[in-house]
């Protein structure tokens, strides 16, 4: 007997095909192959042929193999395509690498970069010859940064013999004295800051490198290095639904001059004490209390008792007298 799906022999007693493991019907048997795949089907007795010649063995159709070759067509373009994608995102996120032939070609071009790079980086010093002069300008110190809610100070040396310190909303103003001896430069800063003191200076760099202060105090050796920059003042926003005493508007000194206040109807004041002069915000509460906020290194509040004469020519903040500007 011919199995019917691989057309191999096979026993009459095997009800199932050895080779492809297709069930046979014992009643039946499968001769006479032809070339368009079809077979006549016959009793095992002969007394009947069957006139089904339709029956196509299972062998002759090939549409399970073109599944097949589809769905590994298929697995394979998944397969590109997942290779593809994730090459992309490797070489979006990870920065270029150039390929070497040789290690000796890479150690090349790692010299050469780093060269370049060292190269790059050198700042060249054009002051010749460091002089008074050359600490005309705004410097801040070269590890101080600031943020949108803190402040670092600024000092500039003018022309003139002055200082100023510029550190948030306040200004502090000062004095400076040239102390070079025999070539080497020296200062004295008379200021109400940090720096104040008498110092060894020395400025080094190039206008398109910037140029670097370097202070050291000559009473115990702290250096302080400062770069060269712009100058820079906070602005604070008014207190949110501020109130003022119209009283209050206006310019206000004591009697020598030497204290000062300005306040102004958009919210804004200014408070001038000695060399300090301090810019701010202010408002007026229910305890008859001043509230003034201004910056140094950070935002600062304070409180101030006030009163105000009769003929409101006068005022008292906290225990100062001040007089109305005429």
């Amino acid at each position: 007997m011919l199995c019917p799906r691989c057309a191999k022999e096979i026993p009459d007693t095997e009800t199932m095909c050895p080779y492809c493991m297709q069930e046979i019907n014992p009643n039946l048997e499968f001769n006479d192959f032809r070339e368009d795949g079809f077979v006549q089907i016959k009793s095992k007795d002969g007394s009947k042929i069957s006139d089904s010649v339709n029956f196509k063995p299972k062998y002759f159709d090939i549409s399970e193999y073109k599944m097949f070759a589809v769905a590994i067509i298929f697995v394979l373009a998944v397969s590109v395509f997942t290779i593809f994608s994730l090459r992309f995102i490797q070489n979006e996120q990870t920065p270029y690498v150039e390929k070497y032939k040789s290690v000796e070609q890479f150690a090349e071009k790692s010299t050469e970069e780093h060269t370049e790079e060292t190269t790059a980086k050198k700042i060249v010093n054009k002051v010749k010859k460091v002089t008074i002069k050359n600490l005309y300008g705004s410097w801040k110190l070269s590890s101080a940064e600031e943020t949108d809610y803190t402040a670092i100070p600024y000092f500039t040396f003018g022309e003139d013999g002055y200082i100023q310190e510029n550190y948030g909303t306040i200004i502090v103003k000062g004095t400076y004295k040239d102390l070079t001896e025999k070539g080497k430069p020296g200062v004295y800063i008379s200021i109400d800051a940090a720096i104040r003191g008498v110092y060894d200076f020395d400025v080094t760099g190039n206008d398109n490198d910037g140029y670097t202060l370097t202070l050291t105090d000559k009473e115990n050796g702290i250096v302080y290095t400062f770069v060269k920059t712009q100058a820079q003042m906070k602005k604070l926003g008014t207190i949110p639904d501020y109130q003022i005493d119209k009283r209050l508007l206006g310019t206000w000194y004591t009697k020598d001059r030497k204290k000062a206040y300005k306040f102004v109807k958009n919210g804004r004041m200014k408070r001038r004490t000695n060399s300090i002069t301090i810019y701010g915000v202010w408002t007026v509460d229910v305890k008859g209390e001043i509230i003034i906020k201004y910056m140094k290194n950070e935002i600062k509040t304070t409180s101030s008792i006030y009163k105000i004469s009769k003929d409101e020519k006068r005022v008292r903040i906290n225990d100062t007298l001040y007089y109305k500007e005429k």
